[in-house]
């Protein structure tokens, strides 16, 4: 029910101090209606500024399927040619490589999730890729299909 500013200036005081403020900020709106209470949000944001802790309930239940690889394959050089890495864009970028695949928007982000966030919840995905970067996210995707060749 806070306004966004306060949320997010309230939010500073529940990270960590390593943890970049404005990164913070630019999430904090994203994740408010998510959070319970501000004891959760490390646990929801960690991965923005963390390397990323897989869960292995969450890997198998999404990547194990026989279109997980090829879809966030299929992602992956899609998200590299972006000229913006804007959530939009992101999103956009997503859903023309889903079509093939005959997947709906909530299936085709689940493989993309896990690898970035290392879970099969959390703040919304396309603004999250924007938040961590192109070269992390990128960084991450490549570790996912590194780990799913074996």
């Amino acid at each position: 029910m806070m306004p966004p500013d306060a949320f997010a200036a309230e939010c500073s005081r529940w990270v960590p101090e390593s943890w970049d403020r404005e990164r913070l900020a630019v999430i904090a709106p994203h994740v408010q209606p998510r959070l319970v209470t501000f004891s959760d949000l490390v646990g929801t944001v960690d991965f923005l500024f963390e390397p990323v802790v897989i869960d292995e309930d969450s890997w198998v239940k999404v990547m194990s399927g026989e279109v997980a690889e090829p879809l966030l394959g299929a992602a992956r050089e899609a998200y590299a040619g972006l000229v913006g890495w804007e959530a939009d864009a992101l999103k956009a970028s997503l859903e023309s490589v889903m079509e093939p695949f005959g997947l709906k928007l909530g299936k085709a982000q689940a493989p993309v999730r896990v690898a970035v966030t290392g879970r099969t919840v959390g703040p919304p995905l396309f603004e999250s890729l924007e938040v961590l970067g192109r070269e992390e996210s990128l960084a991450r995707i490549d570790a996912a299909l590194a780990r799913m060749a074996g």
